[in-house]
């Protein structure tokens, strides 16, 4: 019998090659984008991770907090704002994640790159289906530039973003399912998947269009598109149902966007919130090119307000046209050029500001999504002006150049991962990238404030450059009570005790109602000698419970120095009730004790004012004096020794 030869042919060599080829690039994909985030597993809770994470009740509760999360709006868990934002699936992962390793920063942010490495091997995949009639090198290429793209590092690096992961990442494996499998359990996972997409996050909705361009662009049949999208809108209809039923059923009413939230609010009118909406939108197209000055806050006043007929208004319309000129351009000539421009319009369309009002004005991760539409046309339109677009086309010198610029990306990203580390390592790190920003100021202002050393010496010489960061942060929103609070306490501390008074003054002027107000002003009083208006604060703070661990001690001191020391006594005796470990109010006590010639109760007073404090010289002396003056030498003698050795 004759033997059997295996038909070997080139094309079998060339689809083993690309196979091998396909094979490691994936690898590598995911290879790259875990490595480059793997420093922020070491990352601890920053920002909004406390609210949605830390200190959230649902989500502390595991997994029995899951049926809250998924009948209540997005921030209930922690406060009661309802800005009508419902994003339950970043929640219930959080809750299983808490449930597995509670209070542990570190399995939230494995899991977040986790999901990212998933998504950009999901992106490469979905590619490779889609550009499959191109080189392989063009998929991969848009797969690592966006992976290493430094406009990511908020959305991976801050536990709270994980919506923008998710919604990515269930639209992916909705256009896996449609496209890249076949069968109708495929089709039907493709829906759910695009549900779970809308429940990561409200933007979910924009990917409905582009849903609908890909099935045209598979079929170029009118019916069968409208055929396929219909599940896909029917389930974007019962998830607005569902959406808005959560939200309005809340007990809570939906809050009203301030200027705090979104500079915008401050424009004069329509037109020019417009205008500046144009000008956000110039922005993100330049940080999508050329992502520097990156900051985790944009508010008031970073972004001002601009003119319709304004400098800033007319370049960035500008920029925004000639992208869509390039879109017309390369309608015919290369589609997928027109694609990517038009993903990034549709996918950052809410983020602008120009539709409706959201909750903030700019923010690097607004822009996770939309970058990929401009990953995919510069990758194209750099291998289509080579013409280097072919499957077997030597496109070595591109590879080089794209390389180069990615390893720039990934040096960029994975330093800029670092300041992500803490709220402080974040706050002292953006300072120079949004000046104008009030909040910015603010924040790294009190990070140093809450920072600062117990010696009052070393307080006296940090508290001018604090000082100075909070009177900027006042002079861009002169309304911010938080600002001047701080900064009364700044100035208090340095014994400034007029601009304490006018600072704290201004912010009662603001909010009336904060009663914890109270207690700075009754100090200042105090401190200034105004020993009348001081007791009529300590007086409210006590009714309003806000006392601290000093009021009774100051109030009293405050009677004592009026001479109304029977009520003084009172005060401070009430006072060690609640605080018996106060040495100094046991010290003032005995004094007022003393003062009344009530001698042997002050005597009790003062040994158990040094016996709570050894280092207290004045309670020695006390003692001498009152020992003395009951004629009890032999003591009067032992505690001036031990007052005079001190």
């Amino acid at each position: 019998m004759a033997e059997k030869k295996k038909i070997h042919s080139k094309a079998t060599d060339e689809v083993n090659e690309t196979q091998k080829s396909y094979s490691w690039m994936l690898w590598l994909v995911g290879i790259v984008s875990f490595a480059l985030y793997a420093n922020t597993l070491a990352h601890g809770f920053v920002l909004d991770d406390i609210a949605v994470i830390q200190e959230n009740k649902f989500v502390k509760n595991g997994i029995l907090g899951i049926k809250d999360i998924l009948t209540t709006f997005y921030w209930q868990g922690y406060w009661n704002s309802n800005s009508g934002l419902y994003r339950p699936t970043s929640l219930i992962f959080f809750a299983i994640e808490w449930q597995i390793m509670p209070n542990s920063p570190f399995i939230h942010h494995l899991m977040n790159v986790v999901f990212y490495v998933l998504d950009n091997i999901l992106l490469f995949i979905v590619l490779r289906h889609f550009f499959k009639n191109y080189s392989y090198w063009i998929s991969f290429i848009i797969v690592i530039l966006f992976a290493v793209h430094p406009i990511h590092t908020e959305v991976v690096a801050n536990i709270k973003s994980r919506d923008e992961i998710l919604c990515l990442f269930f639209f992916l494996l909705s256009v896996y399912s449609l496209f890249c499998r076949i069968g109708r359990y495929w089709k039907m996972a493709s829906v759910v998947f695009f549900l779970f997409c809308l429940l990561s996050k409200e933007a979910g909705i924009l990917f409905l269009p582009i849903l609908a361009f890909l099935l045209w662009s598979e079929s170029k049949n009118n019916k069968q598109v409208i055929k396929s999208i219909l599940p896909h809108v029917a389930v974007t209809i019962f998830w607005l149902f569902g959406h808005q039923l959560v939200i309005n059923s809340s007990s809570y009413p939906k809050i009203q966007y301030t200027y705090l939230d979104n500079s915008l609010v401050a424009c004069k009118d329509s037109l020019s919130q417009i205008a500046t909406g144009f000008t956000i939108l110039g922005r993100y197209i330049c940080n999508a090119f050329f992502p520097v000055n990156m900051s985790y806050d944009y508010s008031f006043n970073q972004i001002p307000c601009v003119e319709f007929l304004s400098f800033p208004f007319f370049g960035s319309v500008f920029v925004i046209l000639l992208l869509l000129g390039i879109a017309f351009y390369y309608r015919k000539k290369c589609v997928e050029i027109s694609f990517g421009i038009i993903f990034f319009f549709i996918t950052i369309a809410l983020a602008t500001n120009i539709v409706v009002l959201i909750g903030t004005t700019i923010g690097d991760r607004l822009l996770y999504t939309p970058v990929l539409g401009i990953c995919i046309a510069f990758v194209f339109m750099t291998f289509n002006s080579f013409k280097k677009m072919q499957i077997d086309s030597n496109s070595n010198r591109l590879i080089v150049g794209f390389g180069l610029l990615c390893i720039v990306f990934f040096l960029n990203s994975f330093q800029r991962n670092k300041d992500w580390k803490s709220n402080f390592t974040l706050f002292t790190s953006d300072i120079n990238n949004s000046p104008n920003s009030a909040r910015v100021n603010f924040n790294y202002a009190t990070a140093f404030f809450s920072q600062l050393p117990e010696d009052v010496s070393e307080q006296q010489s940090q508290l001018p450059a604090i000082i100075q960061y909070y009177n900027k942060a006042l002079h861009i929103d002169p309304n911010d009570k938080s600002t001047l609070v701080n900064l009364g306490v700044c100035y208090y501390r340095m014994k400034d005790y007029d601009s304490a008074y006018k600072c704290t003054s201004k912010a009662m002027e603001i909010d009336p109602s904060d009663t914890s107000l109270f207690g700075n002003m009754a100090d200042i009083y105090f401190m200034k000698s105004d020993y009348e208006n001081a007791i009529t604060y300590y007086k409210k703070c006590i009714s309003n419970n806000t006392d601290s661990s000093n009021t009774y001690n100051f109030y009293g001191t405050a009677l004592f120095n009026l001479k109304s020391y029977d009520e003084a006594i009172a005060v401070f005796k009430e006072g060690l009730k609640k605080n018996p470990t106060h040495s100094q109010m046991w010290l003032n006590y005995g004094n007022a004790l003393a003062i009344s010639n009530r001698l042997k109760e002050a005597i009790e007073a003062f040994e158990k004012a040094y016996a709570l404090n050894p280092n207290q010289r004045q309670a020695l002396n006390c003692l001498f004096m009152a020992y003395n003056a009951i004629g009890d030498p032999v003591k009067a003698s032992y505690y001036y020794q031990l007052y005079t050795n001190k």
